[in-house]
């Protein structure tokens, strides 16, 4: 019997049981939802991080702490970044947001770029597909990936909470505190870690071709791949219960770097520079961030609509990308210096007509972004307008020019439960223009789309808490400034992108079909679905010419399926709490070609228990091999990854948690096929760690 047989089956047998032994569980509300209704009355599909899942994963990027969940994997590019894939697609197609709102950060623009979001502060992370994702953009086909954060909760209760870490396997330290003083609250945090060890060499045995007998198959360092971080958060609300102000204002920084041109010997790997030739050492990252967030919240009566919400952040953003080249022989250091101020608004309004429960929002999004390239030597020729630059010279624009995107959205979401069914309808219409700016006034391009994003989805509520529907939805999306933009090397990656202004606006029909069912204490949900694209944009490697790719279009379809089960076991004379989980996806392009760093079937089991003050837990997360491979691409072997974990809390100490965990508990060798470094560079070994967190 083949695996999906298998699956199948798993499922059915699934569905047909019942858990007798099971305890009531508390409602979940999903927050990103309009109206914060309960988990099993969303038709949107939902997943929720809570923020005690998150305080042993606080330092992890956001794609790697949503990667356990079915149907979201990782894009990782070295341990400090790691951007979420929902369905197999992520980077344009797949937004993260903080509190309903931009990051205002550039990871969108390429994958070694970070994503900025901080998870000390946060309540939970939800994970939104479906209609109810047309709320934030054109990712009802996708996801939206909503983080929540304590400093804008007006009903943060009132205390300190202080947090200590430490992670043998890169020697990485962390500390973190949070404090709210009535209606003030003040954090701040600080992540340290050395390079990673990873458990084998760096390289595939197909990544090092001839030089393969020189791989040492043996725990060693990974070079460049230390990491450093720290900021602040300050935030104060003004107003009584009806209409509310609040102030959030946030600063961090961020060191990192990217080891995209992996060398065995960098490692320990073995393979002599001498032998074929040295080769270029990761790029140094260094970033800057600042954000004033604003909330104005008034529940009661504003004309025909009940309640009002406007949110506005401001966000300066500063990278710089550090990589040492050679140009006639010579070594020279290239500095790649972006520079992005961005303006995010949006108001909504809520109100109920009939029975029908409705928002209608305009949004603005504007970015100015500029990225210069700074060769520190290199051309003979003096520049008196080098600064910086130690008399080398300055490229703008030379893997992407400056850019000013510019966007106008008006939404509208509504829902109704009428005699057991529950609907959901959304639609979104957006104006897009973007702009690129060139030292030559003709090189300049302005590129608009007009976009129309519409969303329907239907359930029924049947005998024994079991819910059967399903959703629709009709999506365009414009090509991001890169896609149209992009004209050079990026080096920081090292490849070259040449992106196309005349691109179309990409779009695409998704179906999904669900079954949902709640037992006391126990949850399964079987999904399947189906995206069918027009005009999809990819990325496609230039014939003869290495390391250049273009970008172009061509229809695509996406297909797949995702179970989970969540349920408590009476064993061995104790309650467990068990989850099961299964995710499949495929894509493929119109020509037969399957679609690139697709992740492979992913199956989880979790389980753990709580023995008076202390809780335990098993996790295993089963990865199949990646045999569907795009152009140009190589299989990737599967793994089975073992976490495990314990927390107590001394009853004499009341509000201290001490924690203990051990991550890739068997020192597995791990590699992502969603990881553009996967044949460079596996995730980091054996990995024991501490926290000590103390709430007063």
């Amino acid at each position: 019997m083949n695996r999906k047989m298998q699956v199948a089956a798993l499922l059915g047998a699934t569905m047909l049981s019942t858990s007798v032994w099971a305890q009531e569980t508390d409602e979940i509300i999903v927050l990103s939802s309009p109206f914060n209704k309960a988990a099993t009355d969303v038709i949107s599909t939902t997943e929720i991080i809570s923020a005690e899942d998150i305080v042993g994963q606080i330092s992890k990027p956001i794609g790697d702490v949503l990667s356990g969940l079915p149907g979201v994997d990782s894009a990782g590019y070295g341990p400090a970044v790691g951007q979420p894939v929902i369905r197999g697609l992520g980077v344009y197609r797949v937004d993260v947001m903080q509190n309903g709102m931009s990051i205002g950060d550039i990871s969108s623009t390429s994958g070694d770029h970070a994503n900025t979001l901080s998870l000390f502060d946060v309540d939970r992370v939800e994970v939104l597909k479906g209609p109810a994702a047309l709320r934030y953009g054109a990712y009802a086909a996708t996801g939206v990936v909503n983080s929540f954060n304590r400093h804008l909760n007006a009903d943060t209760e009132e205390g300190t909470d202080v947090l200590f870490g430490f992670g043998d396997n890169a020697d990485e330290t962390i500390t973190s505190f949070f404090t709210r003083q009535g209606q003030f609250s003040l954090s701040a945090f600080s992540q340290d870690a050395d390079n990673i060890t990873i458990p084998t060499h760096a390289k595939t045995v197909a990544e090092a071709g001839e030089h393969a007998d020189d791989l040492k198959d043996e725990e060693q360092e990974a070079k460049n791949t230390e990491s450093e971080s720290n900021g602040f958060t300050a935030a104060g609300h003004f107003g009584d219960g009806q209409t509310n102000l609040a102030l959030m204002l946030s600063s961090q920084e961020t060191d990192y770097l990217v080891p995209h041109e992996h060398d065995d010997d960098q490692v320990g790997g073995g393979a002599a520079a001498d032998d074929h030739g040295e080769e270029e050492a990761g790029a140094a990252i260094s970033l800057e961030q600042q954000t004033v967030h604003l909330r104005l919240t008034h529940n009661g009566a504003i004309g025909p609509f009940s309640g009002f919400r406007a949110d506005l952040t401001s966000t300066s953003f500063e990278q710089t990308e550090s990589v040492e080249e050679e140009e006639n022989n010579q070594p020279v250091m290239v500095n790649t210096n972006f520079d992005q101020d961005s303006l995010h608004l949006r108001t909504e309004f809520t109100g109920s007509y009939a029975d029908w429960q409705t928002l209608v929002g305009l949004e603005f999004r504007e970015a100015e972004l500029t990225a210069i390239v700074a060769h520190a030597e290199g051309d003979d020729d003096d520049d008196d307008d080098d600064d910086d630059a130690g008399g080398g010279h300055d490229d703008h624009g030379f893997y992407l020019p400056n850019t000013e995107r510019s966007q106008y959205g008006l939404f509208a979401f509504a829902e109704r439960e009428r005699n057991d069914w529950l609907t959901e309808l959304a639609v979104r219409f957006d104006s897009i223009e973007q702009d690129s700016f060139h030292e030559d006034a003709a090189e300049n391009a302005s590129v608009s789309h007009d976009l129309t994003n519409i969303s329907a989805g239907l359930a029924r509520k049947l005998d024994g808490d079991l819910l059967v529907g399903g959703s629709v939805s009709s999506t365009e999306r414009a090509p991001s400034q890169v896609e149209l933009f992009a004209e050079g090397k990026h080096h920081a990656v090292g490849r070259t992108e040449m992106g196309d202004p005349t691109l179309d606006k990409e779009t695409s029909l998704s179906t999904e079909l669900y079954i949902r069912k709640a037992w006391e204490g126990s949850q399964l949900r079987v999904a399947v679905f189906n995206n069918d694209y027009s005009d999809f944009i990819y990325l496609d490697e230039r014939a003869n010419a290495d390391h250049t790719f273009d970008y172009k279009q061509q229809d695509a379809e996406l297909s797949g399926y995702e179970f989970e089960y969540k349920t408590m076991l009476a064993l061995v004379g104790r309650m467990w709490d068990a989850s099961l989980s299964y995710s499949s996806v495929t894509g493929e392009l119109n020509n037969g070609d399957n679609l690139p760093l697709m992740p492979a079937d992913k199956l989880g089991f979790g389980i753990g228990t709580s023995i008076n003050a202390l809780n335990l837990q098993l996790d295993v997360e089963q990865v199949s091999d990646q045999t569907d491979l795009g152009e140009d691409e190589r299989k990737t072997d599967g793994h089975t990854k073992v976490d495990v974990s314990a927390s107590y809390q001394p009853p004499q100490y009341e509000g201290l948690t001490l924690s203990a965990s051990v991550r890739n508990l068997t020192d597995e060798e791990i590699r992502h096929h969603t990881s553009p470094l996967k044949e460079k560079l596996p995730e980091a070994g054996q990995d024991i760690r501490l926290t000590a967190r103390y709430k007063f």
